[in-house]
């Protein structure tokens, strides 16, 4: 039987490169990648490069075909020139001068583009001087034949301004000549340059097909690899869909519950004071009455202040204690239903105070359950106790709708607004009003900007 030494293992399997599950060594992978980039990147800097000779070699061509159109435009205003002249010495009419007149300032604006096509030539400036001389000779022959024909009546043929104007035209063809054969170098330079950039990109599709293809096959073998990862994440993401809603709804029934336990106990603690503390300060304000009544006459008058600030102290107790609870539990709300009870908080809002409040309320909010009515009557009275608080408003608009078995909810005021995105976190009384609406998945909104008043809308859906 055979052993193996410490630190050696003759059975086990010599280690092979890693591969993918298609059984292609990964650094064959890199490697095709690598090479990929790299001619990629040849491809995209070589036509870069390419493209940018071509164009300056185009610019070259329209540059240099712009010089020769320039040698044809001061042909064709000489010949234009002339032509007026001979006529204007033929007849005498003035008409006859007008391309003339014309010619001559667009002459020496276009000798002056034709020196600047000439700056980067200096072996031709000799050539462009003595073409420039005789243009100059030729307007000034034209000037003087014109001036004799007008001073002296007919003169005989201009011999001289027609020397003057073949050697022109001589001299003008010859540097156009020059400029063409400019024109068809730069044309032939472009012509190989794309041949060249033809060729390249011919050589670098091919290596690029070829790597596609190579690519191709790696890519097939990891395709069912990427669809059991589609599907694994496509089930996973909708499990976690189905946690998150499921939490969702378990957090907005927390919500629910924490606010219809909170709304209990303070119905709880209303009845309380309303039973006890209420039976406490109805029987001290009867036997106050009752000391006051029984008293000697002369005890009744000098006491009399003090009984009165008694009676006063227990007044204001009762309805301290009545507002309290009517805070703490409407009273109108279970006795009235919620329509009588927004009414009642508009008109006790606007009591006292110099606002305004419109109420704009349905006919009939009978598909409103106990617990959504004390929402949207909550919601109100955050509302008006903010604007109270901080809004120094002088109109108040209240209104409350139904449309597809949502509850819609508006509070509008004309006071000073505020910046909601600069909201202070403090500001219990909003979050508190979108905690209710939140808890039903409704949609609350603040609307509201300095100077410009506030809008809260609530809308709260009406079924499970």
């Amino acid at each position: 039987m055979s052993t193996a030494q410490p630190g050696s293992a003759p059975d086990a399997p010599s280690p092979r490169p890693s591969s993918d599950g298609g059984g292609v060594p990964r650094i064959w992978q890199h490697v095709l990648l690598a090479c990929g980039c790299a001619l990629a990147l040849t491809l995209l800097v070589s036509s870069y490069l390419q493209s940018s000779l071509g164009l300056d070699a185009l610019d070259e061509v329209l540059a240099q075909s712009a010089q020769v159109d320039h040698m044809d435009q001061l042909q064709l205003l000489l010949v234009d020139s002339e032509t007026g002249v001979r006529g204007y010495l033929l007849t005498a009419e003035p008409f006859y001068l007008e391309p003339y007149e014309t010619a001559a300032p667009a002459i020496g604006a276009l000798l002056e583009r034709i020196r600047g096509d000439f700056s980067d030539k200096p072996g031709m400036q000799a050539e462009l001087d003595a073409l420039v001389s005789l243009v100059e000779a030729k307007q000034a022959a034209m000037s003087e034949a014109v001036a004799r024909r007008t001073l002296e009546g007919e003169q005989p043929n201009d011999l001289v301004g027609k020397i003057l104007m073949d050697e022109a035209r001589d001299k003008i063809l010859s540097l156009r000549a020059v400029l063409t054969a400019d024109v068809t170098t730069s044309i032939g330079i472009s012509q190989d340059r794309f041949r060249l950039t033809r060729s390249i990109g011919i050589a670098l599709a091919g290596a690029t097909l070829l790597l596609l293809i190579a690519l191709f096959a790696v890519m097939q073998r990891q395709a069912e690899l990427r669809g059991q990862l589609t599907e694994l994440l496509a089930t996973e993401n909708s499990r976690l869909e189905k946690q998150v809603r499921q939490r969702t709804a378990e957090l907005r029934r927390l919500a629910r519950y924490l606010t219809n336990a909170s709304e209990a106990e303070q119905a709880r603690l209303a009845r309380e004071l309303h039973d006890e503390l209420g039976s406490l300060l109805t029987a001290a304000k009867m036997d106050a009455g009752w000391i006051r009544r029984k008293l000697p006459e002369d005890l009744r008058e000098a006491w009399k202040s003090r009984l009165d600030r008694l009676q006063e102290t227990l007044t204001s107790g009762i309805a301290l204690k009545r507002r309290i609870i009517d805070d703490l539990r409407p009273p109108l709300l279970k006795d009235l239903g919620l329509l009588e009870a927004l009414r009642a908080l508009a008109e006790d809002f606007a009591m006292g105070s110099e606002m305004t409040v419109d109420v704009a309320l349905p006919d009939d909010v009978s598909t409103f359950d106990e617990e959504r009515a004390l929402t949207v009557f909550r919601i109100a009275q955050e509302a008006f106790t903010n604007i109270r608080k901080y809004a120094k408003a002088t109109h108040v608009t209240l209104s409350l709708g139904v449309e597809a078995s949502v509850a819609c909810l508006s509070v509008t005021d004309d006071g000073v607004g505020f910046d909601p995105g600069g909201l202070a976190a403090d500001r219990h009384g909003l979050a508190g009003m979108q905690h209710r609406v939140q808890t039903y998945a409704g949609h609350f909104e603040v609307v509201s900007s300095p100077g410009q008043g506030t809008r809260i809308t609530a809308r709260v859906p009406l079924d499970n």
